[in-house]
């Protein structure tokens, strides 16, 4: 399915008008959410992880 349709039925379906000259700039924001999203398919269970922490102990005051 052409990107362009998706877009005008997901409108549509969601009772929005859809107007031709908005079309790319949704594209464009569609296919950036999909890139933000590569990493997470990739390691599913990231946030499962521990966060480490390092601290630099010249940055820690001793008064």
């Amino acid at each position: 399915m052409d990107i362009h349709t998706f877009i005008r039925q997901s409108l549509h379906l969601n009772g929005m008008p859809v107007k031709e000259a908005d079309l790319p700039y949704i594209q464009h924001v569609y296919h950036t959410i999909q890139q933000a999203q590569l990493p997470l398919q990739a390691q599913p269970d990231l946030n499962e992880e521990v966060p480490m922490t390092i601290v630099d102990p010249e940055l820690i005051r001793h008064d």
